[in-house]
This record gives structure tokens, C-alpha cells and sequence, in this order.
């Protein structure tokens, strides 16, 4: 659905990154400086919704409240940014009464924390948030210390920096935590660098290219918390079905093997992740699949290869 207010979306469809130098003083963090930087996109959005009313206090003690509070149905940026729109459609070009106005302010701070949340962006100093908040607000561009454009592209850029940084992270960590694991007792390390336990090999005969396999299948990352789990359900076994890892560990064993599969990032999705697939699943991440082959087809009318992407 196509977002029709300012507000709701210029955070989260981040503009392209390109250079650009505040008027901050030198003494300012990096923190300092995000948090200015969103502040001026904020109180642009404000203006740009003709709610100069907001209590801006207000509205960051909400945000201060809301992100802490867990994502649920009735608390994301989607329900909370339909709520928002719902309001100012039906009070359109009209004066606010006092409790509108503290509706709207408190559906803002709302809103900002899960702007926040969305885009990544870590704890920021409200002070500074507030003070560029103000400034754009004022209509005076001799107050502000970063423009609107020069804001833009310096959360384009902190974004790409931090992401950047935590994609290393993640890939040393990854590297670390599967150098410790080969040396384990009942690793096998194939010549991929997939890692592997068996719990039960199954039948000899092995899963296949063109083979349906009904799995049982948890997915964790290395500290153990659950991506996704699926109970007899069925896959097709292909080069362009499934990522590199799975699909070679799958080959190994037959119908009834328990076993589980350590897979390098390089043979799951890499340092490049495509938002459809999931939001748990992280660039140069390692993955972990603990699987149990319930049932195999043979398909033996598909005799053609499948072709790699």
C-alpha cells in the first residue's frame, strides 16, 4: 500500500548516500550528530503535515516509552502509521481540540520509536533530537546546523557505516564460531567447508537432485535463538530451490537421518540478503539447521537437471 503522508515514510525509504559536512562543532559525536540529523527530518515532517501544534516533549517521552515496549499486532509501525493516517483523513484542514492534539503528539512519539526501530538506528541523544526538531520548526535556516538534504545524507551514510560494521562483525563471528565447532567431537568438515553431525544416517539410499523431501527442519543462528522452524513439510530438492549448504548436507543422508547442518554464510545467503526472504536472517550470517528427513519421493518422471541461477 502506497504511504500518502511524509511523516510515515521518509525515514524508512532512506534517500541515496552521498558526502556532507554539518556546521556541528568538532566537539560533537557521531551520536550527537545522528541525533540532530533525525531531528531535522522529523521536524520537516511535522511541518510538511501542518502539525506545528505537537508537543515535541511529549511526543520523545512516548517514543522513550514505546521502544522498549516488544512489536506485537496491535504495536508496530505499520497498525500505529494506519492509525495516524485514519486520524488526519478524517480532521482534515480543521482546528485540533486539546485532546486531539495529545492523540496526535502521542501517535508521533509512537511512530518516531518505530521509525527507529525499522531503520536500525540505535539510541540517540534526545537532546540533540529535540534541538533539531526546533530549529527546522523555526523556519530559519541561519539556526540550523545541518540542512534538510545534508540530514538525509548523513543518516544515508551513518546507516551504511554501522551496517557495514556489523556485517563484519557478524562474519568474524561466524568464522570464529565454526573454527571452534570442526573440533568437536562428531563434526564432519566436507571440502565446501560445510559442517555436519550425524544423529541417525537414515536409509543408504540418499536424497537426490528432483527428490521431494518431507522435513522436519529448526533453523537457529550461533547463539541459538530460532530463525524458523517447519514440521513435515515438504521441499524439492534443487540447485535453484535451496541455498548451497542445505541443499549438499541433504544429499548425504536418506529417508529417517537426523543430523545437523553448520552452514558458512558463503553457502547460505552471503553478504547480500533480499528483504523477502526474511528480516531474521542477517548478511554473513552462519546458520545452523537441525533436520529430520520424515519421508522421500522419488520423481523419477523429472529427469531433467535442474539449471543454476
Amino acid at each position: 500500500m502506497k504511504k500518502t503522508c511524509i511523516f510515515i515514510t521518509i525515514l524508512i525509504s532512506i534517500i541515496a548516500v552521498s558526502s556532507c559536512h554539518s556546521r556541528l562543532d568538532n566537539s560533537s559525536s557521531e551520536t550527537d550528530s545522528i541525533s540532530y540529523a533525525v531531528g531535522v527530518m522529523w521536524g520537516y515532517q511535522i511541518a510538511m503535515d501542518k502539525l506545528q501544534f505537537v508537543n515535541v516533549s511529549e511526543a520523545l517521552n512516548e517514543l522513550k516509552q514505546k521502544i522498549k515496549e516488544p512489536i506485537s499486532p496491535e504495536n508496530n509501525i505499520y497498525t500505529i502509521s494506519a492509525k495516524f493516517r485514519e486520524f488526519l483523513q478524517k480532521s482534515p484542514q480543521r482546528v485540533f481540540s486539546k485532546q486531539e492534539k495529545k492523540h496526535v503528539t502521542s501517535l508521533i512519539g509512537a511512530l518516531w520509536a518505530h521509525q527507529l526501530i525499522e531503520t536500525n538506528i540505535p539510541k540517540l541523544n534526545l537532546k540533540y533530537t529535540k534541538q533539531g526538531i526546533k530549529d527546522i520548526l523555526k523556519n530559519d535556516t541561519t539556526a540550523l546546523q545541518m540542512g534538510i538534504e545534508q540530514s538525509g545524507y548523513y543518516i544515508s551514510e551513518y546507516k551504511l557505516r554501522l551496517e557495514n560494521k556489523e556485517n563484519e562483525k557478524r562474519l568474524e563471528e561466524g568464522r570464529e564460531f565454526l573454527e571452534k565447532n570442526k573440533t568437536q567431537e562428531g563434526i564432519v568438515t566436507t571440502e565446501s567447508g560445510l559442517q555436519y553431525k550425524i544423529i541417525n544416517q537414515g536409509n543408504e539410499k540418499k536424497t537426490a537432485l528432483n527428490d521431494t523431501a518431507y522435513l522436519n527442519i529448526t533453523i537457529t543462528q550461533i547463539n541459538g535463538d530460532t530463525i524458523e522452524t517447519n514440521a513435515n513439510k515438504a521441499y524439492y530438492i534443487a540447485e535453484n530451490r535451496l541455498i548451497k549448504g542445505f541443499l549438499e548436507g541433504l544429499q548425504l543422508f536418506g529417508e529417517g537421518a537426523k543430523f545437523i547442518l553448520y552452514i558458512p554464510s558463503e553457502l547460505a545467503f552471503g553478504k547480500n540478503i533480499e528483504p523477502w526472504i526474511t528480516q531474521r536472517i542477517k548478511p554473513n550470517m552462519v546458520l545452523i539447521y537441525h533436520v529430520e528427513i520424515e519421508k522421500l519421493i522419488n520423481n523419477n518422471n523429472n529427469n531433467s537437471k535442474s539449471k543454476r541461477k
